[in-house]
């Protein structure tokens, strides 16, 4: 038998996408399934998809990490996220926080805001890696500047310092702490208030004007 070659390979995953947009999973999991055989990482994501959700097929774990294993070692960024939040959870595998981590870093370092907020999350709790607060913040900041309204809150959480965190060596910013509460409070988190009245607490008027002129640049440039 003639191994597809790669144009190939593309035609039947836009085939298979075809049948899930028809809501015909079986067929797409069947066309998939050979595709992704033959190492095309989308295929083997959304494969992976289907078996954590048991749509056209039966609802495996197990082959759902499988399949998403092969995918992320190629740099599938979704499939690394999902990796990363299977061993967070102990779904398929064995719970294991730094195999979680190292996951969620790879998805990370390629953008994805989900996996830099939880990533972030995880050294600031010392989850599979050690408790780092500047490398939480780094990280939390990358999804905040993406929109991601949990890490806006944590952000500024951290940037209060040893008010919020008392081993916490992140540089006290009581501006920023207030712009990002501020931006939080804006997508709708329900806490920020609390936190806004905090930072205030700290800030002269002009300095709480100061605050949310940055906030309202923010929002200006990215809420279009």
């Amino acid at each position: 038998m003639v191994a597809l070659t790669h144009p190939d390979l593309a035609e039947d995953f836009k085939e298979g996408m075809m049948f899930v947009a028809n809501k015909n999973y079986t067929k797409a999991a069947e066309l998939f399934k050979k595709i992704a055989e033959q190492g095309h990482a989308e295929a083997q994501f959304y494969l992976g998809l289907m078996y954590e959700g048991g749509q056209g097929v039966t609802k495996d774990e197990q082959q759902a990490v499988s399949w998403w294993t092969k995918s992320a070692e190629q740099g599938n960024v979704l499939a690394q996220s999902n990796l990363g939040f299977m061993y967070e959870q102990g779904q398929g595998v064995e719970q294991d926080y730094q195999k979680a981590a190292n996951w969620f870093l790879m998805a990370a370092k390629q953008g994805d805001a989900e996996a830099q907020y939880t990533i972030g999350f995880m050294y600031s709790n010392g989850d599979g890696v050690p408790r780092d607060y500047l490398q939480a913040i780094f990280w939390m900041s990358k999804a905040a500047e993406q929109g991601d309204v949990a890490a806006q809150f944590k952000v500024a959480l951290l940037l209060l310092g040893e008010v919020h965190t008392p081993d916490n060596d992140v540089q006290q910013d009581f501006i920023e702490a207030y712009k990002w509460f501020s931006i939080a409070a804006v997508d709708g988190d329900e806490n920020a208030k609390d936190g806004l009245e905090v930072a205030e607490s700290y800030l002269t008027p002009s300095a709480v004007e100061e605050a949310q002129r940055r906030a309202n640049e923010w929002i200006a440039n990215h809420k279009k």
